[in-house]
């Protein structure tokens, strides 16, 4: 749909989405279009006619946005509220970033080095980690964390069948479809709060509380 349209049906499609977002919810499917991708590049800087020097951005349908959205928050409150992720993550999390990570790490370690101590360090940074993750893992961490099982299902769904093609100057590409066992930089897997690392066993998230943020 596009956006255009939303905005100018915007008072006949608000009273519509809820539904739609509840049936999507309990049925665990996403709708098809929600899982197509144009992807449009844009240019950083240098020659435009090095192709290395665009960066691919990923078109998605709006309310499949929302839609994201919508379980990002429900999820995140679950992991924080059952504190699920430590103290010492600062990956995706509100109110940190890498600054704060240095900075913590930094002072940690000044204290060993003031203390005569041995300060081993290795410090990785994984190359497109989130297009690398498995699906089959995520989904299983997802349990893990005892999210309720028509949550994890949908985010299931959500990840398979998903295709993407290049749109340039209104020409486009043919459709191609993701390996579904793969990262598909879908923001929610790496907006979970670090999903791979939920570890223990928490309480479940029941109903109420994503029919509440649906309705």
């Amino acid at each position: 749909m596009q956006p255009q349209v939303l905005r100018e049906l915007a008072d006949v499609i608000v009273r519509l989405l809820p539904t739609i977002f509840e049936k999507s919810w309990r049925t665990g499917e996403a709708p098809e279009d929600w899982r197509r991708a144009n992807v449009t590049p844009v240019f950083k800087k240098g020659k435009k006619e090095d192709p290395g020097n665009y960066r691919p951005v990923n078109l998605t349908s709006i309310p499949g946005k929302g839609m994201e959205q919508l379980f990002l928050d429900v999820i995140s409150m679950h992991v924080e509220e059952k504190k699920v992720i430590g103290s010492g993550e600062h990956g995706f999390i509100k109110g940190k970033s890498c600054l704060n990570n240095l900075i913590a790490f930094y002072d940690e370690k000044t204290i060993w080095v003031d203390e005569k101590r041995t300060v081993p360090v290795v410090y990785p940074d994984f190359s497109k980690a989130f297009d690398t993750v498995s699906h089959n893992i995520l989904i299983g961490k997802l349990r893990k964390c005892r999210l309720d099982e028509r949550t994890v299902r949908w985010i299931e769904n959500w990840l398979s069948g998903r295709a993407q093609k290049v749109v340039i100057s209104g020409a486009e590409s043919r459709a191609l479809e993701q390996a579904a066992q793969r990262g598909c930089g879908v923001s929610i897997c790496g907006d979970v709060q670090n999903p791979p690392r939920c570890i223990p066993v928490q309480p479940a998230l029941g109903e109420p509380a994503l029919s509440g943020g649906l309705d």
